[in-house]
């Protein structure tokens, strides 16, 4: 395989874990905030106990697992599912498909929820790309999972390695495991597809062979790094947005979570509309249009992460949080996939 070892030492156990990506690549406070409005621009609203399987990717608040290991996320779900939460979002890279499967399995046998309210997204890891492998992994993924069908599968990354002389076989890849995924949704294993960490190129190339538009894509977005180009070209073309690391991305190498919540003019804000600026920044990518999908491990910061229905950022507040953008990755850009 030409990328295991190197790309699981790149991205650690989910695509991050990227100290000494360069070497191995080679190459304000506010004035007074205003009184939040009493009347909502826009209602959003969290994702109701209804039929949300298999449709679009709601706009709400989900779970993001990564770096939880495989005993931990059943605990963490099975709470998760107990605060309100139906968007799961998982990986194969993670190693955690078969403990979220355990806590949906429970779920569902104890009527606590049903399947037809639960919407789960994992990803096809770079080592299973091309065709036969992608239908293989995701079979044994559904498998992990519990789940006759999968509500949304991603493929991870753009390619298995960022060297320039991967960019034709990165090419061909993208488009054999695409069309395994488009595959895959016809026969019925996978209910919708879309993409995960696909930059504007990226995804412009993709939409010139793909049979089956994507319905979802994923990658990085929060204040400090708002995407606010490709966001409005997913946007623009009718894709649902997936933000990860919606709060900075703790826990990873570069995380900015702890200088972007810690901001002055934030806390201020916070103060005004009763909320934690963690809330705050919630909301925002909720008003975007955007579905953020934190990690959270104990009930209290679960609670609080999906608690952002209740109130409405002024036009103002939501420039003022957007101004924060410095274009930082706390990840990786993906340009760097040829």
């Amino acid at each position: 395989e030409l990328i295991v070892d190197a790309m699981a030492r790149r991205f650690g156990l989910c695509g991050v874990g990227l100290i000494g990506l360069l070497s191995w690549l080679g190459f304000t406070s506010l004035a007074a905030t205003p009184t939040p409005p009493s009347l909502p621009r826009r209602v959003v609203v969290a994702a109701p106990a209804a039929l949300i399987s298999g449709g679009k990717l709601p706009l709400t608040v989900g779970l993001g697992t990564c770096l939880v290991s495989d005993k931990d996320v059943t605990r963490q779900v099975t709470t998760a599912l107990e605060c309100g939460y139906r968007v799961i979002d998982t990986a194969q890279r993670y190693g955690n498909e078969e403990g979220i499967g355990r806590a949906l399995s429970a779920a569902f046998a104890e009527g606590r929820v049903k399947r037809d309210e639960v919407f789960v997204t994992t990803k096809v890891w770079p080592a299973n790309y091309g065709y036969k492998k992608t239908i293989e992994s995701v079979k044994e993924s559904a498998k992990k999972l519990g789940l006759e069908s999968i509500d949304l599968v991603l493929p991870h990354w753009p390619g298995i390695g960022t060297e320039i002389e991967l960019a034709q076989q990165n090419a061909i890849l993208r488009q054999q495991t695409w069309k395994a995924l488009e595959d895959l949704q016809r026969d019925g294993l996978v209910k919708q597809i879309g993409v995960s960490n696909y930059n504007e190129r990226h995804l412009g190339e993709l939409l010139d062979y793909a049979q089956i538009r994507p319905m979802a894509s994923q990658f990085e977005i929060h204040p400090f790094n708002t995407r606010e180009k490709l966001v409005q070209m997913c946007q623009d073309l009718g894709i649902r947005v997936n933000g990860y690391s919606p709060l900075g991305g703790k826990g990873n190498p570069n995380q900015v979570t702890d200088q972007l919540l810690q901001m002055p003019f934030l806390e201020e804000m916070a103060s005004v509309y009763g909320k934690t600026p963690a809330q705050l920044i919630l909301r925002w990518h909720l008003q975007r249009d955007t579905t953020p999908i934190p990690k959270a491990s104990s009930k209290a910061r679960l609670a609080e992460n999906i608690d952002v229905f209740n109130f409405q950022l002024s036009d103002a507040d939501m420039k003022e949080i957007s101004s924060c953008d410095r274009k930082r990755f706390a990840v990786l850009n993906s340009e760097v996939f040829l």
